[in-house]
């Protein structure tokens, strides 16, 4: 085969300019350190590390917001702290006010105290976070959550809670909302509330009470009747003839009256035609609950049917607080709960990122020492088809003419 001299130029060139072209990618790839620039030289390459590069965005971004929610939730718990303590300090003023030694000077002090300790709630669950929002309002945290009233406390948030997504596949809320942790808590022993009649003329006294058989409870109006004061009756609130649910006699102070699956135990000696009533448990708050308290503290009175009456109602007020304390642990054990959460999708997103991170790097990043053995390679073929071209340029028919 014939080669024309023009070819043979343009094909050592085109072999010289090929060298160079790699030399200089090889080159290009040490110096960046990236096996490629452009999507062009590698398109597998580039979608898959595009879809590496948003997976670690959108971590980093879930990263950012376990921290907004970490913080709130924090300052949460502290919150929820401050009213554990509040309460539990307004449940050993009521322990105290229960001492018969006490005159009423000394109950009207408690009683001040315990309306320290609600201004003092008041503030918790009025309280902000960092940035000014308001922790329990839920989503309306630039509205104050809790307002007094001439009816009493009032809640002017909502009833939801912002969900913040802290990974791919979880979603959490960032605080409770101020009904949840302050209202709607069932009074007394949660289930049914005990009171004195308002006519009664012994020093009997009603206590909250328990239920023994949940199946066996149904919920109602119920009135113990005192026919002597030893014999009784429990009636319903039947229209227009009560119904009778039980009776007894030869009752003791401090005995126990068993019906419908619940238990209550009567102290002090009724008179006859005393009356204490069973009625099912209605919803309260906790300022509501201290008011209460106060109210009860300030108003004992000096007859026994009025002294029966404040026994029934401190003891009441104890079994109030026994519900908001269980209401505000069961809140901050959430809370923890959600914490923990945090910490484990943070621990799932760190070591997800090491794993992405190499993928990346085997995916991107060039191997030197390889790159650098391939430089060598180009650079030696390079400077070959340089010196052979030289040597081979020089040749031409007219050299076998001398």
């Amino acid at each position: 085969m014939r080669l024309s001299t023009a070819g043979f130029h343009r094909n050592s060139i085109d072999a010289i300019l090929e060298h160079q072209y790699k030399l200089s990618k090889t080159q290009q790839q040490i110096t960046t350190g990236k096996k490629f620039q452009s999507a062009a030289e590698d398109p597998i390459g580039a979608v898959r590390g595009a879809a590496l590069d948003r997976t670690l965005a959108d971590n980093e971004q879930y990263s950012r917001n376990s921290n907004i929610v970490e913080s709130r939730l924090k300052y949460e718990e502290q919150s929820l702290a401050d009213a554990t303590a509040l309460l539990q300090s307004a449940r050993d003023l009521a322990l105290a006010g229960a001492n018969s030694t006490l005159g009423q000077a000394e109950r009207r002090m408690l009683a001040n105290d315990v309306r320290q300790q609600l201004s003092a709630l008041m503030e918790v669950a009025n309280r902000d976070d960092s940035n000014g929002e308001f922790l329990f309002a839920g989503t309306r945290t630039a509205t104050r959550p809790f307002a007094q009233t001439s009816s009493g406390v009032v809640y002017n948030g909502d009833l939801t809670s912002r969900q913040i997504r802290i990974s791919s596949t979880q979603a959490l809320a960032d605080s409770h909302t101020g009904s949840d942790v302050f209202m709607n808590i069932a009074e007394r022993n949660g289930v049914f509330r005990t009171t004195n009649g308002a006519a009664n003329t012994g020093n009997g006294s009603i206590d909250v009470g328990r239920v023994v058989n949940p199946t066996a409870w149904v919920a109602g109006n119920y009135t113990v009747q005192f026919t002597t004061a030893t014999d009784w009756q429990v009636v319903d609130d039947a229209t227009p003839t009560p119904n009778v649910i039980t009776t007894g006699t030869g009752f003791r102070p401090g005995q126990s009256i068993n019906f419908n699956g619940i238990t209550v135990t009567i102290t002090g000696t009724p008179a006859a035609n005393d009356t204490f009533e069973i009625q099912p448990a209605q919803d309260t708050d906790m300022f509501a609950m201290l008011e209460e308290l106060a109210v009860t503290l300030e108003t004992s009175g000096p007859t026994a049917g009025a002294g029966a009456d404040f026994n029934n109602r401190i003891g009441a007020a104890i079994a109030n607080l026994d519900q908001a304390l269980e209401r505000t642990v069961g809140v901050r054990a959430e809370v923890g709960a959600r914490l923990s959460a945090i910490d484990q999708a943070t621990n799932v997103r760190e070591s997800e990122a090491v794993d992405l991170q190499s993928l990346l790097s085997d995916l991107r990043d060039v191997d030197y020492a390889k790159a650098i053995s391939e430089l060598n390679q180009q650079y030696a073929g390079l400077q070959a088809a340089q010196a052979a071209y030289t040597k081979i340029a020089q040749m031409s028919l007219f050299d076998f003419l001398r």
